[in-house]
């Protein structure tokens, strides 16, 4: 089943390709500054996190600022991609209704828009570890498996909540406020090591805790993820991935009745 998905995806890349250029030009269309109004919302949340938790709580973090947007971005990219992709195949009904595609390259393009972008905005974090002295380290090459595994989550859960959203509408909403829960269950703002001790175990059980702790430690600390964290954010990724796939291809033709 996935073979024959992932067949499908790449028969129609053009199309994906297409609607990822549609996403990013829609996004800047009119815009004077264009990506960099994208990358200016991260630093300035960065700048006034930095404030508050070093300079007036005192958390004591070290090289904080790097270690905030070493988490913050990735966080960012999985909110404002899920968000995007929950909406793609209803807010494209006509689309769904005259034409015949393969429906799953309308949330994998919402999401390839945002994932590009991504891409572009974390390059800030390595000027950024050379100017506070931190430096670059071969550690960071472990980057390429945590960011795409992190794609792989971040699709399957998109790709479910993109079907949940064609038969309910409040799906956004309440997506929404669970993740103003999970942003705070989820350790960017403090490391899990500052955190009760009797709470440590709930935190792990976040799979976001996982990887944002992997950017962290490998662009901070330049520690590669170890084994065990490899297989857990694998086994997360894979899992969600196929029940993202199974819920969508389930329900994916009955897509036009409800949009």
């Amino acid at each position: 089943m996935w073979a024959n998905d992932a067949l499908m995806v790449y028969r129609y890349r053009e199309l994906l390709r297409n609607l990822v250029l549609r996403d990013l030009r829609m996004k800047y269309k009119g815009s004077a500054i264009g990506f960099f109004w994208s990358l200016l919302h991260p630093l300035a949340m960065a700048v006034v996190y930095t404030i508050a938790f070093e300079y007036i709580l005192n958390i004591e973090i070290e090289f904080f600022p790097l270690f905030l947007l070493s988490g913050l971005l990735p966080w960012m990219f999985f909110t404002q991609a899920v968000s995007a992709a929950t909406g793609a195949v209803a807010d494209n009904g006509n689309l769904v209704r005259k034409v015949a595609f393969p429906r799953v390259v309308l949330p994998m393009g919402a999401i390839g828009a945002q994932f590009v972008q991504f891409l572009l905005m974390y390059l800030v974090v390595f000027p950024l570890a050379l100017v506070i002295g931190v430096g670059l380290s071969p550690a960071l090459f472990a980057l390429v498996p945590v960011i795409l595994l992190q794609m792989l989550f971040t699709v399957g859960f998109g790709l479910a909540l993109s079907t949940a959203y064609v038969y309910l509408r409040d799906t956004r909403h309440l997506l929404e406020v669970a993740l103003q829960v999970w942003f705070w269950l989820t350790p960017i703002l403090y490391a899990v090591s500052l955190a009760p001790e009797d709470l440590r175990p709930v935190l792990w059980l976040n799979p976001m805790t996982h990887f944002i702790t992997a950017y962290q430690q490998i662009v901070v600390y330049h520690h590669a993820p170890g084994l065990i964290s490899m297989v857990v954010m694998t086994s997360v990724a894979l899992a969600v991935l196929g029940f993202g796939m199974a819920i969508f291809g389930r329900h994916q033709r009955r897509f036009a009745e409800f949009v």
